[in-house]
């Protein structure tokens, strides 16, 4: 769910984020607000489902016909749907892509609704009145609808698997983008991927088979950013960082200045470490390498090497930060479920400790005791501090939630620097034909001696 939520919110797709409202959460930490409330509802309710079928949120995806209405309009109709949808009774994210032809919204809002009481009643013909629903509002503000629309019965089958989380594709999507931002490399990606399980075989294209999936999946096939191509630009390529960044990399005794090297490059456009650069990028993205490391200042590759790791360490040191906030916000999420729990119980506690039949009794009522039971255990653990009000935790956890927005915003940023480093190193690596040499190019230089 993590994964979908950075995916549906991602800076390039909505505009820097300007195109992302959200109801009664906030959209950077909505994702962790959705899984806490799913807590707190197995708590107080006692109900809960396999991981198979439990569903943390549902997505909505409205499209809109080409040139027919702005982006900032669409995100509001989404608001509209979402909230008209859901009767104002859940949380939700409406966030607005612009980077394909024709504008369209996701919205995501949380299965448990506001009270954590409950869930959303997902009956069997939820998509027609969605449908219809949505048919209503856009036909409200001028807008077209499609009329008499069909469904395949593949459509239906992987929209139903999508919705459960069995999906192939999806689960596949989910794991590569949860693994991504840990890769040193390409073929630690590959590792990675292999350690969770998936078959790899790497052709034409590259593809994976999940355990118990009876055919690969192609990466291609779940999104032109999950080429072969576009993961191995993803991937921060660490391990030719570690073996340039000992010594100073030169050329015939001196420091390369990379302005005059990669200028150089691109008037010559010549050279084997060029020409295997270009097949995966082009000469626009070489001049945009050039670009950025004249904006930045940037002559030396020492300088931009010591840079692209300085960045991974500070945004490494920001992402720890906000999951020891995340780890509190849990412990007193937790917490103020079992005060609830254990004012919900207490009658039924007492009525156990006096039964002369505490077998029969404990098999009628032992979840609520078994609740009750934890509850006293969680309040021993506090060491003879007060029990906190209900309130006072709820405003704890507003207070953490406040440091973590805010330390958020500077994860994003360092996040965005770490990838504009790494990629642009990245870049001039192959651009200057900096590495481990390939095989081939061993052989080359043993035959020239």
């Amino acid at each position: 769910m993590l994964e979908q939520n950075k995916y549906d919110q991602k800076a390039e797709k909505t505009n820097g984020g300007e195109l992302i409202s959200s109801y009664m959460c906030s959209p950077e930490t909505a994702a962790e607000e959705f899984e806490i409330s799913k807590k707190i509802y197995a708590q107080i309710t006692g109900r809960s489902q396999s991981k198979e079928h439990d569903v943390i949120m549902y997505r909505i995806i409205q499209s809109f016909k080409p040139g027919e209405i702005s982006p900032e309009d669409a995100n509001k109709i989404g608001y509209e749907l979402a909230m008209k949808f859901t009767k104002g009774q859940h949380q939700f994210v409406v966030a607005t892509h612009i980077d394909k032809k024709h504008v369209h919204t996701h919205i995501e809002f949380n299965s448990t609704n506001l009270n954590c009481d409950g869930k959303f009643e997902n009956v069997y013909n939820s998509a027609f009145l969605l449908r219809q629903l949505n048919d209503e509002i856009c036909k409200a503000h001028g807008l077209s609808v499609i009329e008499n629309p069909k469904e395949s019965a593949k459509q239906q089958k992987e929209m139903a698997a999508a919705k459960y989380g069995t999906s192939f594709k999806e689960r596949l999507r989910q794991t590569i983008d949860r693994v991504m931002p840990e890769c040193r490399d390409y073929d630690d990606f590959l590792e990675r991927m292999r350690a969770e399980g998936y078959e790899i075989k790497e052709g034409k294209q590259l593809s994976f088979r999940a355990p118990g999936q009876e055919r690969f999946t192609r990466s291609d096939r779940l999104g032109v950013e999950y080429a072969r191509e576009s993961l191995q630009e993803r991937c921060g390529n660490q391990r030719r960082r570690s073996s340039t960044t000992k010594k100073p990399f030169s050329r015939n005794g001196r420091k390369i200045n990379m302005l005059i090297d990669i200028q150089a490059k691109l008037d010559a456009g010549k050279g084997a470490g060029f020409a295997r650069w270009a097949k995966l990028y082009n000469l626009k993205e070489a001049a945009k390498t050039l670009n950025f490391l004249i904006e930045n200042g940037l002559t030396d590759y020492d300088e931009l090497a010591e840079r692209a790791e300085q960045s991974g360490t500070r945004f490494d040191e920001v992402s720890g930060e906000i999951k020891k906030l995340e780890a509190r916000m849990a412990e007193v999420a937790q917490l103020k479920t079992h005060i609830i729990q254990y004012s919900k119980t207490r009658e039924i506690y007492a009525a156990y400790k006096k039964s002369r039949h505490k077998k029969e009794f404990l098999a009628e009522h032992g979840d609520k005791i078994a609740q009750h039971e934890a509850a006293k255990k969680a309040f021993d653990a506090l060491n003879g501090k007060p029990i906190p009000k209900v309130a006072q935790l709820s405003e704890a956890y507003g207070l953490l939630l406040a440091q973590k927005q805010e330390r958020y915003a500077e994860y994003k940023a360092l996040r965005k620097e770490m990838v504009d480093y790494r990629t642009i190193k990245q870049n001039v690596d192959k651009i200057l034909g900096i590495g481990p040499m390939e095989p081939a190019q061993q052989q080359e230089q043993k035959t020239e001696r």
